[in-house]
């Protein structure tokens, strides 16, 4: 009876080790690179190195045209010719600023005095210098002619001091509007008998409105070009 269990036990061990054995080989024959390892960070994603391809992002939804919807009503504006008043005012155009919005860009003439101010603004083939009817060429595809019926800075006392542009001069520094979606260039164009002329360009013929606003002392000619 004592030799049978010691032989039990012997052919225990041995059945315990041959099962470590064989469990010792099957693991040596599986890829270390596919067995839980960490992704290398520089793999491309379209070549995984667990095997599975990763999940897609979902699809983005596609863009709504804001010309379409939010800025219809300026696209509604339209390119004739916007005339206001005919008077015109003693007190000069001071300066010229832009200013970029979401439908449009926008284009502001100071004159420093509150008086009632005319304008003209139109679409023409190329802007006449007023005075000499020299032709103004500005940048973009279509060229609008501002009018303001105000004399320029220097002509009347205020600004004594500051020489009148030479024609063709910027009144809008172009690395400011560089890139804008309407607006290319804002140019003087001469000022005679009392009214002033500015070369305005745009990158395509586009809707348009003129306005005018007021502060005390001062008066501002709007010109908004849409997208």
């Amino acid at each position: 009876m004592f030799t049978f269990r010691i032989k039990s036990m012997f052919l225990g061990v041995a059945a315990i080790t041959a099962a470590l054995a064989i469990s010792g080989c099957s693991g040596s024959g599986v890829s270390r690179g596919n067995a839980g390892a960490v992704p290398d960070p520089t793999a491309s994603p379209s070549a995984p190195t667990s095997g599975v391809r990763p999940a897609q992002p979902p699809a983005a939804a596609p863009a709504m045209g804001r010309a379409a919807t939010s800025c219809a009503t300026e696209q509604g504006w339209g390119t004739g010719p916007k005339g206001g008043s005919l008077v015109m005012s003693s007190a000069a155009l001071s300066r010229a600023r832009a200013g970029r919005h979401a439908c449009y860009d926008r284009v502001v003439f100071d004159i420093n005095g509150g008086a009632v101010v005319g304008f003209d603004v139109r679409y023409v083939p190329v802007v006449a210098a007023d005075g000499s009817g020299q032709p103004v060429p500005v940048p973009g595809r279509a060229a609008l002619q501002v009018i303001v019926r105000s004399p320029i800075y220097g002509s009347d006392g205020h600004q004594p001091w500051r020489p009148a542009p030479a024609i063709g001069d910027p009144l809008v520094a172009p690395a400011q509007i560089s890139g804008w979606t309407s607006l290319a260039a804002v140019a003087y164009a001469g000022s005679f008998e009392g009214q002033t002329t500015i070369a305005v360009g745009v990158h395509n013929r586009r809707s348009f409105r003129v306005l005018v606003t007021n502060e005390p002392g001062y008066r501002h000619v709007v010109v908004d070009i849409a997208h």
